[in-house]
């Protein structure tokens, strides 16, 4: 756990919160943290806890997660979530 709140399958993010998406598109910007590049569960899964300590790092005090794909390791990496957000 990051130790800050977790809002989980975010559309719009709360300002000056850390914004974790799935894969890479659109914009990006400073808050913007991608778990995989092209889409890959095998990928994000292996980047989830990384990405959270780099959050935590960059001092950010909540952490918005766009909706993960709920199939084959997307469950395993939603279930860390949510047990993430229940610091």
């Amino acid at each position: 756990s990051p130790g800050i709140p977790i809002r989980l399958n975010v559309r719009k993010i709360k300002n000056k919160e850390a914004f974790i998406l799935f894969r890479k598109k659109g914009k990006n910007n400073s808050n913007h943290y991608f778990l995989s590049k092209k889409g890959d569960l095998k990928e994000a899964a292996k980047n989830l806890y990384s990405t959270l300590r780099k959050i935590k790092n960059d001092k950010y005090k909540s952490i918005a997660v766009s909706k993960i794909p709920n199939k084959g390791l997307g469950k395993t990496i939603n279930d860390r979530l949510i047990r993430a957000s229940k610091f």
